[in-house]
C-alpha cells in the first residue's frame, strides 16, 4: 500500500534547508496564520507547497510518499557571476526575484510600453522627467516606472545565500528589474539599473526568463579581471547601452578625469560633469575603476553631491507606483518584507 503518511514540519524544513533556505528564514516569511500543525493533513501539506511556490518562488511538489521535492533551480534562468560562485548559490536570489517581481507586476499601475532601444532616444525621455542636464538614478527610475516596468529591490535573503548586483526579468512577456546592491549612493545604483535595463532592451530577456548579475565591476571596489573571467557578449551589450545612456554618448577619454586629493576629484567631476551632461558620481565611479583608487573615490563621494538615499528612493517609488490594495493582505506584507520596505 502506498505511503501517504504527510510529512512531518521537521522533515519539510530539512528539505528546504537543503536546497539553502533555513529554517528561521521561511519561518519569517510564512503568512502569520501559518500553523504546523497544519502538516498533518494532506490539505495542509498541499497548503504549504503552495506559499512556497508564491512567496518563495519554488518549484515544489509532493511525491508519493507524502515527502516535499524541490526543484531549486528557477526556470529559463541564466546567471552571469564570478568564475569563484556556482550558480547553485543564486538560485536561492533568483526564485525570490521571481517571486517578487510576480506580485509587483500584478499590482502596477501602469501598463507596459515599450521604450526605444536607442539609448539617446532613452535619455532625452528621462531629462524630459526629470528635469535635470544628465541622467541621474531618480529620472531613470522614474522612466523605468512610468513605461510599467518595476523596478525592485531584493533585501532579505538568507545569510548562507549568495547576493546579487541586479536581476533583468520576463514575466510573460512583462519585463521587470530587481536590484540587490546593498548601497544608497545614488551613482552606484544608477549604473546597475542602466544595465538591467539595457539587457531588457537588448532582448536579452523574454517571454519567461530571468537574467542575473552577480557582480558589476562599475560598481565594485575592484579592478576588472580579479575574480570575473571574460565578460560575454550580452554583457558587453549591456554595458554599452548603460555608458551610452549615463554618459550622454562621450568616450572614455572624454569622460577620464584625476585628481591629487579627494576634494579636489570631487571638484572636478561637478565641473566636468556640467560641462559634459554627466552625473559627477559616475564620473567619481570611473576615476576609481580606471586608477584602482576607491579609496579616493568614496571620500570623493562623501564631498560631492551624490545623494546616499538611494534605497528610501526605491521604497518611495514601489508605493508611489503600485496599488497594494490589488494584493491580499498576506501577499502585500510579502512584498514589504522582503524589500525591506514599511507601507
Amino acid at each position: 500500500m502506498q505511503d501517504t503518511t504527510p510529512m512531518s514540519a521537521k522533515a519539510a524544513f530539512e528539505t528546504l534547508k537543503a536546497a539553502g533556505y533555513p529554517r528561521a528564514y521561511v519561518e519569517k516569511l510564512l503568512p502569520e496564520w501559518w500553523d504546523n500543525s497544519l502538516f498533518k493533513s494532506a490539505a495542509g501539506v498541499m497548503q504549504f507547497a503552495l506559499i512556497l511556490k508564491q512567496r518563495l518562488g519554488l518549484n515544489v511538489h509532493i511525491d508519493t510518499g507524502g515527502g516535499l521535492v524541490i526543484n531549486a533551480e528557477p526556470a529559463h534562468s541564466r546567471f552571469k557571476h564570478r568564475s569563484d560562485t556556482r550558480e547553485a548559490e543564486l538560485n536561492v536570489a533568483a526564485s525570490l526575484g521571481v517571486a517578487l517581481s510576480k506580485l509587483a507586476l500584478f499590482c502596477t499601475k501602469q501598463p507596459y510600453s515599450q521604450l526605444p532601444t536607442d539609448p539617446r532616444a532613452v535619455r532625452e525621455k528621462i531629462l524630459a522627467i526629470s528635469g535635470r542636464d544628465y541622467v541621474d538614478f531618480a529620472g531613470l527610475l522614474d522612466l523605468c516606472w512610468m513605461s510599467g516596468i518595476p523596478v525592485l529591490f531584493l533585501s532579505s535573503l538568507p545569510k548562507t545565500s549568495k547576493r546579487i548586483t541586479g536581476m533583468a526579468l520576463s514575466i510573460e512577456g512583462r519585463p521587470a528589474i530587481v536590484l540587490g546592491l546593498q548601497h544608497g549612493q545614488h551613482s552606484r545604483q544608477l549604473f546597475v539599473l542602466a544595465h538591467e535595463l539595457g539587457h531588457i532592451l537588448c532582448e536579452h530577456v523574454n517571454g519567461d526568463s530571468v537574467l542575473i548579475d552577480e557582480d558589476l565591476i562599475e560598481v565594485t571596489d575592484t579592478l576588472a579581471g580579479s575574480k570575473f573571467g571574460r565578460k560575454d557578449a550580452e554583457e558587453k551589450q549591456a554595458d554599452t547601452f548603460a555608458l551610452l545612456l549615463i554618459r550622454n554618448c562621450h568616450s572614455d577619454t572624454t569622460v577620464a578625469i584625476r585628481a591629487d586629493s579627494a576634494v579636489a576629484l570631487a571638484s572636478t567631476a561637478a565641473l566636468r560633469g556640467r560641462e559634459l551632461g554627466i552625473d559627477p558620481g559616475h564620473l567619481i565611479l570611473s576615476y576609481a575603476k580606471t586608477h584602482d583608487d576607491w579609496m579616493r573615490a568614496n571620500m570623493a563621494l562623501g564631498y560631492s553631491r551624490s545623494q546616499t538615499n538611494a534605497l528610501e528612493v526605491i521604497e518611495e517609488r514601489f508605493l508611489a507606483n503600485t496599488d497594494l490594495q490589488r494584493l491580499s493582505d498576506e501577499n502585500r506584507e510579502y512584498a514589504l518584507i522582503i524589500q525591506g520596505f514599511h507601507e
